[in-house]
């Protein structure tokens, strides 16, 4: 039987004039998230999917450019 995942928000960055929404999956009843999704709050358009690690404001720059 395999885990169930969730995801939920987690923080919303604000990045050069833009806000981020950062949603965090978990596996099952893990308290760390398995990997983290990036929207753009301003039309909902995923970012960046599937970041190992939890993004800073210098690796939404980044990954933005």
């Amino acid at each position: 039987m395999q885990p169930t995942m969730t995801s939920r928000t987690i923080a919303i960055l604000a990045v050069d004039g833009e806000n981020y929404e950062v949603s965090g999956h978990f596996e099952g009843q893990k308290r760390k998230a398995s990997w983290y999704t990036v929207t753009r709050s301003s039309d909902r358009s995923v970012s960046v999917d599937k970041l190992d690690q939890f993004p800073t404001h210098d690796s939404l720059r980044t990954l933005m450019n």
